[in-house]
This record gives structure tokens, sequence and C-alpha cells, in this order.
């Protein structure tokens, strides 16, 4: 454990307190006041300083109370959802009295009809994001209260962002404004930083920019109703119903879908399953014609438990002898003829690969009505997720990473991350009501959506490959991440790239997006120096900002593990830290930021 009442010290900084900033805190205090752990050889004074825009700490911006409805679901089971362990349903268990009394509707929402009294957390469930929202808002408060406990510094930030730092005297400084007022103040001497910042909404191109009916994002799912209310209000004075093009079909798309139809009512069965959609009374105006597109037409497929079903081509041994024959690279045809092989076993030769690019449906309510009838078995979904699973992009040449990229992700994306019943279940409510329609965009290059005068056109094709077009009054984009990052919106990034504080990841000699972060395995950047691409001695990454996240790693259980390493590095830099004297001086911070803003 360490001791903080020395001379030694060290500062640590986690920049975005969203699920992975928060693993991070909690796994970084757990080692650092471990009594088990061995102590440095002198004691050390620890500092965490957390930095966040939001104006609490835990939820982040996917979780956030303002983000969220009760309608919009995790996407994982509960018992794989938590910052370790299977603690997030031994917090609902624990907070039931609470939960019950003061947030019952995110109970019945997973659970319609049950007797609260009766009410047990289950670990195979799907609840809504708000409800983790609270477990990760009390786990960081917790996490914070047992390190002052035990003597260490943390002084947090919120409603701060972080704008420009920088490498200096064998440390690294960053700058930080206040949302509130603007006003700026220095955090030097940190000798760790994580950006934890998570996804980012870039700006829209061309000749979107700008256009009131286009929607950069569906949260907050006010601000969009908002939106698309103010551009509907034409069509509704005149009897007409307004039109909304939701562009993307995964689960923000669904996010958006919810929140759209949020002024009508789900009808259920008496064993909780959706039966119906009830429109809201005319008096409430013309309900909007939602259509959800994308590029495949399809929504993901509908979550059930995995198959058992060992992968008996596509296998980690297979792979680690391809390499062996090929200077450490994988080719991703022989991958995909492995994975091909597997699909078409488990499934007596009915489906292949080419089923995944193309699922043989004639629309997406056929393949809704397909996978819930299908949801307790889903072996293409469960082949699909363990060959993702497998972690082989990291290993592909760089050209064939680039093809992965452009033509490939999107299949297994779609495959591997699918829907829980309930949602899927809903989506086939509102599409037998006319509420919801889809259409297939396509793969071609050509842009889908374009402006018009009083409104947008989109392009999609039809069952026989023929372009049509439709007029639509509002665009939500509700797509997947962008991660060039010349495209980022964060000053931050933007100044760290110019300083050549962080690189853009490359492979073969093309910036692919995302964060390069160093060869072996670590979590620590890229940065430039003296012409040179070398590891960052202060900043490390993990989460939506790196690029092969994911591909590989896009699901809770990896922000764990990848907090887990973050923690033992610092605690590293702590035990360090107890062999040398404190350096001279300290920060500073400004008078009228000490307070509400800024909490220590």
């Amino acid at each position: 454990m360490i001791d903080p009442t020395g001379t030694g010290s060290v500062r640590f900084a986690i920049v975005g307190t969203g699920f992975a900033g928060t693993c991070t805190l909690w796994h970084l205090v757990q080692r650092l006041v471990n009594p088990l752990r061995p102590a440095p050889p002198s004691p050390v004074n620890v500092t965490i300083v957390t930095i966040e825009q939001a104006r609490e700490n835990g939820p982040g911006f996917a979780y956030a109370a303002d983000n969220v409805e009760v309608a919009h679901r995790c996407n994982n089971q509960a018992s794989t959802m938590a910052i370790h362990d299977d603690d997030f349903v031994d917090w609902m268990a624990a907070s039931k009295p609470w939960l019950v009394r003061d947030h019952p509707e995110l109970v019945l929402e997973t659970h319609p009809g049950i007797d609260l009294d009766t009410w047990q957390p289950d670990g195979e469930e799907f609840y809504p994001r708000a409800l983790f929202g609270l477990y990760l808002r009390q786990r960081f408060q917790e996490t914070v209260e047992r390190a002052r406990r035990h003597g260490l510094t943390v002084e947090q930030y919120v409603r701060h962002e972080v704008v420009d730092g920088h490498s200096a005297n064998g440390f690294f400084s960053l700058t930080v404004r206040s949302l509130d007022n603007a006003s700026e103040l220095r955090l030097d001497r940190l000798d760790r930083v994580v950006l934890s910042t998570g996804h980012w909404q870039p700006r829209a191109a061309g000749g979107l920019t700008g256009h009131p009916g286009y929607i950069l994002s569906p949260y907050p799912p006010a601000r969009m109703r908002a939106a698309v209310a103010e551009r509907a209000r034409c069509r509704r004075d005149h009897g007409e119903r307004p039109r909304v093009f939701v562009r993307g079909m995964g689960p923000s798309g669904v996010d958006a879908i919810m929140s759209l139809c949020d002024e009508g009512d789900f009808t259920y069965t008496d064993d909780g399953h959706v039966a119906s959609y009830r429109p809201a009374a005319p008096g409430a105006g013309h309900p909007p014609h939602v259509v959800a597109g994308s590029r495949s037409g399809f929504f993901p497929p509908v979550r059930g438990p995995l198959a058992d079903y060992e992968m008996r081509y596509l296998t980690a041994e297979r792979l680690a002898a391809m390499r062996r024959e090929h200077h450490g690279y994988l080719r991703i045809e022989p991958i995909l003829e492995l994975l091909d092989a597997d699909l078409r076993y488990a499934t007596g030769g009915a489906l292949g690969w080419p089923d995944v690019v193309a699922p043989p449906y004639g629309s997406a309510r056929e393949k809704l009505e397909h996978d819930l009838g299908a949801s307790d078995r889903n072996v293409v979904h469960t082949i699909v997720l363990k060959a993702r699973r497998l972690r082989f992009y990291r290993h592909l040449t760089p050209s064939d990473k680039i093809h992965y990229d452009r033509t490939l992700d999107t299949h297994f994306i779609r495959t591997a991350v699918p829907l829980p019943v309930a949602n899927g279940e809903k989506l086939r409510a509102l599409l037998d009501v006319g509420v919801l329609s889809t259409v297939r965009l396509g793969y071609g290059a050509a842009e889908a959506v374009e402006a018009e005068d009083d409104g947008f056109r989109v392009t999609y094709r039809t069952g026989a490959g023929e372009a049509e077009r439709l007029h639509v009054d509002c665009v939500v984009r509700a797509g997947a991440q962008d991660f060039a990052m010349h495209r980022h919106p964060s000053p931050l990034f933007r100044n760290l790239l110019r300083r050549g504080e962080i690189l853009a990841h490359e492979e073969g000699g093309q910036a692919t997006g995302g964060l390069g972060l160093a060869p072996g395995g670590g979590l620590r950047v890229l940065r430039q120096e003296g012409g040179l691409r070398v590891r960052s001695s202060h900043l490390a990454s993990f989460g939506s900002p790196v690029r092969f996240w994911q591909n590989e790693h896009n699901f809770a259980a990896a922000f764990v593990e990848a907090a887990e390493l973050i923690a033992d590095d610092w605690l590293e830099a702590a035990v360090a830290a107890g062999t040398r004297s404190t350096a001279a001086g300290t920060d500073a911070v400004a008078e009228d930021l000490v307070g509400a803003e800024t909490r220590r």
C-alpha cells in the first residue's frame, strides 16, 4: 500500500470520466490502497486529477441522464457490464430499495409488469443505460471517498475541458478551460495522463453543413426531438405527416427511433413481450414517419444466449500457425475462408460468409422476424462474435487492414454487436403499424443524402438494385464513429496533433484514423521526437480514440482490461516516485476556480 506521508510525489490525470475514466480511477485506487501490495522504499504523495466536461463524474456522454431515455438499453447483458467482476449486478441488488422507490421505471423497462417487491437483478438481462449511469456515478463518488480516506489527494474538475497539453522538463502539462466562465488554468508536473474521452461527433460535410434539418446526433434526445419538431411544424400545419430519415440502423439508430416514437405506447403480453405499438392520440399531431436506412438495410441480429458451438476451423492455434508461415502477419482472405467453413459446418451448409455480407432476407422486417424466432440459438452471431474476439485484426498486413476498415468491418460489427430481444420486438411492432419503414442505401461511393430547398433527398436501392429517391424533412445521423483525427472537434486533440504529442495511426503509409499506440501491447501513445515516432513517456489512451478498438475491443470487459493495464503502469510510477525527492514547485490553481467548479 502507498504511504502518502512522504516527500516523494506523483501526479496522475484522467481526461474524461465516463466508463473508461471511472474504470481507470477505480483500478488505480484499488492498487494504491491495497494493503497486500508491497510499499515503495519511501512514502509518496499521490495526486489524482480528473477532468470532465459534464456536470458530474461517472456516466460520461453515453450514460448521462440528458443523453439517455428509459427505452435506451445497454447493448450487453448486466453480467458483462461492470468496472470489475459482477459489480453492476451486485450494485443493483444492494441498491434495490432505493431503485424501486426512486427509479421504478428503470426496472420496469426491463421487467414489464413485475411485482417490484419481488424483483431481483438478472445478470442475463439488458437494463437501461440510465440505470448503468447511476451505477457509474455512485461508484466514482465512492472511489474518490475511499482514496481520500487513505490519504490520497483527488482534484475534480467538472464542467471543464482540456484544450492543450505538452511535455515539459520530464513531466506533462495540461491547459484546462472552464465551460462556465472560459477561465483557464494549467496543471503542471503530471507524471501520467490517460485520454479516455470517448466518441466524438465530427462536423457535417459539404452541402449539409449548417443545414437546420441535419441533426448530427440522436443525443441528447430532447434536442433531437426539438429540431425535428421545428422542421416538421409546417408539414403538420398543412395536415401532412412529416418524414424523418435516421441514417444508421445500429444501436444509436435504434435509440433515435425509440426517441422519435416515444409519444406512443407499447403494449405487452402477460409474459412481458412486446405485443403492439399504439401511436399517440390524434390531438398530439401527426406522428412522424420514421425511415431508417443503412448500407445493408438491416438491423443487427437480435441477441439471445450464445449458441453452444466451439470453433473448428478459425481457431487461435490456426491463426498462430498462419502467422508463423507469413513472418508474423495474417491475410484476411484465408481468415474469411476459415470463418466461412465454421459457419457452413454449424448450419449444415445452409449459411456461409456471403450470407453475413448480404443476409438472405427480402426486408428488415423479415430478418427481424427470423431473428426473434431464433434468438435462443443464434449460431451466426455466436461464430462471428467469437471470430472477432480472436483479435486477428492487429496482425493483418497493412493493406488488409485498410481493406478490412473500408469494406469488412461493417459486416462484423453489424453481426457481432446485436440488439436485445426487447428492442427487436419494439422495432417489429413499429414496422407493423406503419410508423417505421426501412431502406437500403447500398455500398456505393455516392453520397446518399443531399440537401434540397425544403428538406433532403435520400437515394436508396430497391431489391433489384435500382436507385430510387425519397424526400424527407429531417435527417438524424446515427452512424458509425468517425476516426479521422483531423476532423476531431476537440481543441485538445488538434493541439496535441499540432505539437506532435500524439500521432494518427498509420498502416502501410496511410493514416487509417485514430491514435497511434506504441508497439508492444501497451497503451502509451506514439509521439514525434526528432523526426522519429517514439513511445510517449506520459500519455496513454484507450477506447474510442484508438482506431483498432472498434475492431477488437468494443465490449465492456476490454475497457476493464485496459484500465487494469493503466493502473499497473501508474502504480509502478508511484513506487518509483518513492525513491526520488519532490521536485521544487507546485501547481498554482486560480483562486476563482476553487469552489463550485473545482472540487478538491
